[in-house]
């Protein structure tokens, strides 16, 4: 078995353009990937009944859990591993020392830890609940046992938030009403987590993102430099019928173990981020609570500049009376957007043309989407590529000072 404490000798080489960023690097948009092996031993036995779900799913052939005997996290640390193995088998893909390793062999300074599939299928379940044909075998308050899985997760981003400060694990801010969030966010912040991750597709505690009731929240999170952020997830509440997705041409994709790979999904998945992207800048969240950061990994980056193109040309410019003069915003939509706002692209998107469109270059940001497959085999080259003729202060900002807003000391 080869060494797991040890990286090989043979250093990842930066991508000529950011090497002087080598050690400084923020990654918005990682993952945990353990084996469901190991799910029990960090959990506790209360998993096991999602973790039967996701296996039997298996054998009904949507092949949720690829590597059901992996049992360890041991794959070298090598130019080739790092990025070309994924999931379970990637060289720390769940122990938190070898991650860091992965992180100084790759020059990344911190790096945001997004759920894993026992968290991201806890959540599926809750969306889910309702439906007796999504993981029939588990029964009684479904919702109820998709809360403790939940929570549970949440005590383990405590844990890891505790234990070490470069990797920034995620925990879900999800419950019924505003004041069960913040509650909830209290005690979390009290146990060390530093990032929160929202549904983006439906209101936060049965409530609007600009509501009031949540303010209580807002503040409490600013305060304690702990940005909200929001990560394509299997979440369909936005649109209340997926019939836009009927139709031949829609059949036969993949499903990934985040999201359906179809073509409808992957050009529309950016919708629910826009939207509330664009409650909380009209609704005057930035005003109140100026600290606040917001950041979404996975919803692309195309729809930044247009959204502020809009919400610019017609905010203010109603020519109907309205009696709320004093829900007046300070500044133009666009600049809360520029200040409140981090967008983790993909690898593949052209980020510089984005920029080269609308500007709004201290918005986006690196991400290695590490280790899933959608990350690619070369995320650091790839952004490079992608930004190939900015300047040295432009590629400062999407590979490191960006994502600082996300990931702050």
């Amino acid at each position: 078995m080869p060494d797991s404490t040890q990286a090989t000798s043979t250093k990842y080489q930066l991508p000529g353009p950011i090497a002087p960023f080598a050690g400084l690097i923020n990654d918005t948009d990682g993952h945990e990937a353990m084996p469901i092996r190991r799910w029990e031993d960090t959990y506790g036995a209360e998993v096991r009944p999602l973790a039967a779900a996701l296996l039997n799913a298996g054998n009904e052939g949507e092949a949720i859990i690829q590597h059901p005997d992996l049992d360890g996290d041991d794959t070298e640390i090598t130019v080739e591993s790092v990025w070309k193995v994924k999931m379970e088998k990637a060289p720390g893909s769940y122990d938190i020392k070898r991650r860091i390793e992965v992180m100084d062999f790759t020059g990344v300074h911190r790096q945001i830890m997004y759920p894993g599939i026992a968290p991201i299928y806890a959540h599926a379940l809750y969306n889910k609940a309702d439906d007796p044909r999504v993981f029939r075998s588990i029964t009684g308050d479904r919702k109820a046992y998709a809360h403790r899985l939940m929570d549970i997760y949440n005590d383990w981003c405590a844990r890891v938030s505790r234990e070490q400060d470069r990797v920034r694990p995620t925990a879900l801010l999800i419950d019924e009403t505003p004041e069960a969030m913040v509650e909830k966010a209290k005690k979390l912040v009290a146990k060390g987590v530093r990032l929160f991750m929202l549904a983006t597709d439906e209101p936060p505690g049965g409530v609007s993102p600009a509501s009031p009731r949540l303010d209580p929240l807002w503040s409490l999170l600013a305060a304690a430099k702990c940005p909200v952020v929001g990560h394509i997830s299997i979440s369909e509440k936005l649109l209340a019928t997926l019939e836009w997705r009927n139709a031949p041409a829609f059949k036969g994709w993949m499903l990934g173990a985040e999201f359906s790979l179809d073509p409808w999904t992957l050009t529309n998945i950016h919708l629910q981020i826009q939207n509330y992207v664009m409650t909380m800048v009209l609704g005057g969240v930035f005003d109140r609570h100026p600290d606040l950061v917001l950041g979404c990994a996975e919803f692309t980056g195309h729809w930044v500049g247009p959204l502020a193109e809009n919400m610019d040309r017609f905010y203010g410019r109603t020519p109907f009376p309205s009696s709320q003069s004093h829900t007046k915003l300070k500044l133009k939509p666009s600049e809360y957007v520029r200040r409140n706002l981090r967008v983790a692209c993909f690898d593949f998107e052209p980020v510089g043309t984005y920029i080269d469109r609308y500007g709004f270059e201290d918005v986006f940001c690196y991400a290695s989407d590490f280790p899933h497959h959608e990350g690619g085999k070369d995320p650091m080259g790839s952004f490079v590529r992608s930004l190939e003729g900015k300047s040295h202060e432009v590629l400062r900002k999407v590979f490191v000072d960006n994502g600082r807003a996300l990931l702050p000391d």
